[in-house]
Order: C-alpha cells, then structure tokens, then sequence
C-alpha cells in the first residue's frame, strides 16, 4: 500500500537544497513517488505533526559488533587500544558473539536515524544475518579482515555469495590497512573490483604512528603506498585521513576517492582531527562514519555531523570553514554516492525510501530560525521518532518494527562479555 506522509517539514536535500513547509511525501513500494505540497492522494496516512522528515543518515565506517566492547580500554590512545585491548578480546570471540553484536549496533543505529551502515569487521555472515533481522541497509566488508586471509577471485566469490542474503546487502572489498595486510591483499583486491565493479575501502593515514612506520618502511606515506599499489584505480572509501599532507591530498584528488571522516573516535584515541576542508576545497568527496562503539562509545551520526562541522571551524579559527549543508550531505547524499547509491540520500521522486522523522516540540528543537542548523547543532539522537528503511518502518515513538527483539539481544551481548570476562 502506498504511505502518504503528510504535514511535514520536508528536508530534500535536493540539487537545491528546497525545504518545503507543510509538504507531502508519498512511498510507493520502496520509492518516493512524489514530493510537494498537499495533494489527495489513497493510501496509509503517516501525519508527520509538522515535524522534520529528512533523508535517512548513512554511516559510511562502522565496526558493529564491537559495540560488545564499548566501554572498553577508556583512556588509551589508538596503539594501546588496538594492540593491548581490542586483539586479545576479539580472539575470544565465539561462533556467533559477532550476529549479537552486530544486531545490538545496528537496532542503535535505527534509533539514531540511520538507514544506511558500512561495515567491516569479522564473521560478516553473521553481520548480514543482523541485516535481515534488523532490515538496515548495509554494505558488508568481505576481504582482508584480519590480514591473515590468502585472496583470490574464488575466495572473494564465496565471500560474495555468504553475504548476499537480501537485496538490502551490498559487498563492499576491504583491506583492514596496510600495516596489517600486505600488498597481494591489495592487488587481489583491486583485480577483485576491476572485474566485478565492487567498491573498496580501508583505514588510512589514521594515527602518526602509521604514517611515520610506513615512511621508514617504504619511504612513502600511506595514501602514497595504496596509489602504488594500485588501489586507488577504482573508487574507493578511505577511512580517517586524518595525517594526509598536500601531497596525498594532491594525489587523492586525482582518483575517485572518498574520505570517511570519524571525529569522535579520532578525538576519543587522541588520533588527531582531519583536514575535512582541504579535502573538500580539492574537491574530494566526504562522507561521515561512526567507527565502531569500542571506540566510539555510542554510533550517533548527529554527534558526528556536529564534530565534522564544528572541529573545522575551531582548528582554521574560521567559523565557516564548512556550512551546515555541507555537514547534511556528507551524513547522506555523498555517504550514498561513496557506497555506489545514485538514488538514495535526498528526498526526491524516484529515490529509495529510506527516510527519518525528526521530533521539533522538544527544547532543543525550537525556534526553527535555521533548519538546518538546528540539524546539525541543536538536533540529538533522541530527537528522531521514525526511521524508515526501503519503505518500510523500523523504528517509531520508542518501538522497533523488526525480528531482531531488542531485551533477547541486550541480554545475549551481555552473557558474551561476561563469559569474556570470566
């Protein structure tokens, strides 16, 4: 049945940027079939109470299944944290702990108003069974996950068809970094791409540490080694780029790149703070992720989106490095295009339906000055009171509308820490 949305403040994020006030949004299936002012139209009514309605967020770097170990290695910088925490907790992990922990992540996510998650982390079959019961739309990681796999096109086909379980999922080819994989990863990788069109992604230039260890080692700097290597020939997530010089910037231009930013979690391990405007003054696409909640704490896309605006502003002394459009776009219409969506990230006729309901009785919300604005610094988490994925509602007043049930999942994820713990 079709579902009209009425009496809304809709939020396109159209070649425009229109904002309609009192419009309607009509789904049909899983498309947006129409987007203006009130009409008659048949179907079931969602009145939208002259609230917010806007394109669904899109998290282009997350790690979901470790949302079992946030809270975690408080207070250690990246090195501590990976080396000394995080390995010797993952080799704990048992068949089915990474389903739990994925399942938790992405029922946050839907409730943060994110309809769309890149991840990449360990036993991604079990990650795109989290997908099923959640109804997220995901791109899964398949590849060099840990950086001991041997790769071929037989092996990435097989990883290729345990993943494809729902038309919601999509590959995506990941080498975790290239201090962790080496360069057969890489080329098989990149030979995997060129023949399927899948698109890539891996960490890069996250911490000083990388970058100085792969200068001594190779005498280039990480963007430079992945352009050596031929990864960057097909387009491409990069996740942090947060140590990036001219030089890489230069070289990052000239490829279709996208630069996933993570503040939070870049702040939280003392990582440092990207350069996002000189990214996007040389044109290069940015797209906003969470990282995963071990080092995160929460996957919250508002907090992100506040961070990637704000961070800019007070590093340049330059209150409008970026504008709060900007920020809107890389939490959705370019975090789309960076994972291969041309019809999803803005509501607009023909593009999945893949769209959130942004509550504006509460305080924080008021007065509505600027919209946008009031998006990106006022707007929390808490604020969103309907998520829809692909047509269908997932989320809305406090309730989730998906097999996975939220207390059954809490309780599993905390039985799996405590036998960590044990």
């Amino acid at each position: 049945m079709r579902k009209i949305i009425t009496n809304a403040i809709v939020v396109t994020l159209n070649k425009n940027n229109e904002i309609i006030r009192g419009g309607q949004v009509e789904i049909d299936d899983n498309r947006i079939v129409y987007v203006g002012v009130p009409r008659e139209s048949e179907g079931e009514v969602i009145d939208a109470m002259g609230n917010i309605i806007m394109p669904g967020l899109i998290n282009t770097h997350c790690h979901l299944a470790m949302t079992l170990f946030r809270g975690y290695a408080e207070n250690s910088n990246f090195n501590n944290w990976w080396v000394d925490y995080m390995r010797p907790l993952e080799e704990k992990l048992e068949p089915g702990d990474c389903y739990y922990g994925a399942t938790l992540g992405m029922l946050e996510l839907l409730k943060n108003g994110v309809t769309t998650v890149a991840d990449f982390y360990l036993n991604p079959q079990e990650t795109a069974q989290a997908c099923v019961d959640t109804g997220i739309r995901a791109n899964i990681g398949i590849g060099a996950i840990t950086g001991t796999e041997i790769l071929s096109e037989d092996s990435l086909t097989s990883d290729v068809e345990k993943i494809s379980i729902s038309p919601l999922i999509k590959p995506i080819l990941y080498a975790h970094s290239v201090y962790s994989c080496d360069e057969s990863h890489f080329h098989e990788l990149n030979k995997f791409a060129t023949k399927y069109g899948y698109i890539k992604s891996t960490h890069a230039s996250e911490t000083l540490t990388e970058v100085g260890t792969t200068d001594s080692k190779y005498g280039l700097t990480p963007i430079g080694l992945l352009e050596s290597y031929g990864f960057l020939d097909t387009p491409n997530i990069l996740a942090h780029c947060v140590h990036c010089d001219k030089d890489d910037i230069e070289i990052m231009r000239n490829y279709d790149v996208t630069v996933s930013t993570n503040p939070s979690s870049n702040l939280i391990l003392g990582s440092g703070i990207a350069p996002l405007y000189s990214y996007v003054k040389n044109n290069i696409n940015v797209a906003i992720g969470t990282d995963g909640a071990a080092s995160n704490n929460n996957l919250n896309m508002f907090k992100e989106m506040y961070l990637a605006d704000n961070l800019q502003a007070g590093v340049l002394n330059q209150a409008h490095a970026l504008t709060t459009i900007d920020a809107l776009k890389m939490a959705t219409v370019r975090g789309a295009l960076a994972l291969g969506y041309e019809d999803l990230g803005r509501i607009v006729e023909g593009y999945l339906a893949d769209i959130i309901m942004i509550d504006i009785s509460r305080p924080n919300m008021q007065p509505l000055n600027d919209i946008c604005n009031n998006l990106v610094n006022a707007c929390e988490s808490n604020n969103v009171i309907m998520t829809m994925v692909n047509g269908e509602i997932l989320y809305r007043d406090d309730k989730y509308y998906c097999s996975a049930d939220y207390e059954d999942i809490a309780n599993h994820c905390n039985k799996i820490i405590s036998r960590i713990d044990s």
